[in-house]
C-alpha cells in the first residue's frame, strides 16, 4: 500500500469514527437521555460534526484524492471504488461550511426533542416552528450547490446518487394507476375478521416475540441490541455493533412486531457489509433505496 493511499485510508477512518461517536450520541438522544438534555446534546453533535467536516474537506484530503486517482484509475477494485465514492462525497461537502454543519446539528437536535413533545401531546403547534427552521436550512443547504432540474435533485443526490426527481416522478407515475386500482379492489373485497389483532397483549410479551422473530431471522444479539425509542430506528456503531430501536403501541400491537421485523432488514444489511470496508467511504450501504429494500423484504414478503 502506497503511503498516499494509506494516508488517505487513515483520515477516512478518523471520519468515520467522529460519525459513529456520533451516531452513538444520536442513539442515545432517543433511547437514554433526560429531554433536558437536548441543548447541550445539540453542541456535542455540533462539535463532532464540525470536527469530522473540516477533517475530510482539508486541502489534504483534496490533494490525496487527486492523486490517488490518477493512481488507481479502475473504480471496480476495492480502492478504486473508496477513491471514487470519497471524491463524489468531497466534492459536494466541500461546497458545505463547517458552521452550517454544526448549525444544523444544534436545530435537529432541538427539532427531535420538539417533535417527541409534540407526539405524546397531539399538539403539532409545538414541532412547527422547528419544522419551519428545518426546511430553511434545506433550502440553504441547497442553495450552496449550482442550480438543478429541480431543487430535490441536490437533496436526492445524498441518499441516491445520480437519480434525478423527473426520474422518481416517472417510477411513482407508472405505479400510481395499479395501485389505485389495487386499493380499490381492496376496499370493495369482502372484509376480514380482525378485531383479534386490536386487542391490547401484554407489553414484555410482545416484546420478547418480536426478539424471538428477528433472533429466527438471523440478527445477532451479541452484535446488536432493540431497544425502546419513540419511533423505530437502525443505527451502526461498527460492523460488530449494529443497534435497532422499537416502541410498543397497546392499540396496534402488530406494529410492534412488524416494526422489529423492518428495521431487522436493515440491520442484517449492515451486519452483512465485508469488514473490510469499515472506516471507508464504502460502509453503510450502496443506497437508501437498497438499504429500504433489504428492511421491506424481511418485513413485507419473508
Amino acid at each position: 500500500m502506497s503511503e498516499k493511499l494509506e494516508k488517505f485510508k487513515e483520515i477516512l477512518g478518523e471520519v468515520s469514527d467522529l460519525g459513529h461517536a456520533s451516531a452513538v450520541l444520536g442513539w442515545d438522544q432517543q433511547v437514554n437521555m433526560p429531554p433536558g438534555g437536548a441543548e447541550g446534546r445539540g453542541q456535542q453533535l455540533a462539535t463532532l460534526g464540525k470536527l469530522a467536516q473540516e477533517k475530510f474537506t482539508s486541502d489534504e484530503m483534496g490533494r490525496l484524492l487527486e492523486d490517488l486517482q490518477n493512481e488507481y484509475p479502475d473504480a471496480e477494485t476495492d480502492e478504486g471504488a473508496m477513491i471514487r465514492v470519497a471524491a463524489r462525497n468531497y466534492d459536494k461537502a466541500k461546497r458545505v461550511p463547517s458552521s452550517f454543519v454544526a448549525e444544523q446539528a444544534v436545530i435537529s437536535s432541538k427539532a427531535l426533542e420538539a417533535w417527541v413533545e409534540a407526539k405524546s401531546k397531539s399538539d403539532f403547534s409545538i414541532f412547527r416552528p422547528h419544522l419551519e427552521k428545518n426546511l430553511e436550512m434545506i433550502k440553504k443547504y441547497i442553495s450552496f450547490f449550482p442550480p438543478a432540474d429541480h431543487p430535490y435533485d441536490t437533496l436526492l443526490e445524498d441518499y441516491e446518487p445520480g437519480m434525478k426527481t423527473a426520474e422518481v416522478r416517472e417510477i411513482f407515475g407508472n405505479l400510481r394507476p395499479k395501485q389505485v386500482a389495487l386499493i380499490k379492489a381492496i376496499s370493495e373485497a369482502r372484509q376480514v375478521e380482525d378485531d383479534f389483532l386490536k386487542e391490547t397483549f401484554n407489553e414484555k410479551k410482545v416484546w420478547s416475540f418480536s426478539e424471538k422473530i428477528i433472533g429466527k431471522f438471523g440478527y445477532d444479539f451479541k452484535r446488536g441490541r432493540q431497544d425502546k425509542a419513540p419511533h423505530p430506528f437502525q443505527t451502526t456503531f461498527s460492523v460488530n455493533d449494529v443497534r435497532i430501536t422499537n416502541r410498543y403501541e397497546k392499540d396496534a400491537p402488530l406494529a410492534t412486531l412488524f416494526s422489529a421485523m423492518h428495521e431487522c432488514g436493515h440491520a442484517l444489511y449492515e451486519l452483512g457489509v465485508s469488514p473490510a470496508y469499515e472506516r471507508s467511504s464504502l460502509e453503510g450501504g450502496t443506497s437508501l433505496a437498497v438499504h429500504e429494500s433489504q428492511s421491506r423484504m424481511w418485513e413485507n414478503l419473508v
